[in-house]
């Protein structure tokens, strides 16, 4: 009787280490988003004000994975974070990305 407490304790902890590993592959994609923002936004003072005091919060990103096309272009992921400064949250970032890798659009929303 004491493998089965055991079983069960080995899948609680491989399953909540599986999620943190998901969990820390999210914030990397989200702060992916975040620095192609900065690449694209480069010429707009104000934006990069606002991008370059930005933190990514852990418990605002969300990751939708699809295979949809936006007109002719394949989208395979939607990333929305939220992202605050030191003072306050701003608003929120969104990226769509052709592959895991590829970002195509980057869009800020601020909060009011």
């Amino acid at each position: 009787m004491k493998i089965v407490p055991a079983l069960l304790m080995t899948s609680l902890c491989l399953a909540s280490i599986g999620a943190n590993a998901a969990e820390s592959g999210d914030i990397k994609t989200a702060k992916d988003c975040l620095a192609y923002g900065k690449r694209v936004m480069k010429n707009n003072p104000d934006m990069m004000v606002v991008l370059n005091q930005a933190k990514i919060k852990n418990e605002g990103i969300q990751i939708n994975r699809y295979e949809e096309k936006v007109g002719k272009q394949p989208v395979s992921s939607e990333v929305v974070a939220s992202i605050s400064s030191s003072q306050e949250i701003r608003g929120s970032i969104l990226c769509l990305y052709e592959s895991d890798k590829k970002p195509l659009y980057f869009h800020y929303t601020p909060f009011e």
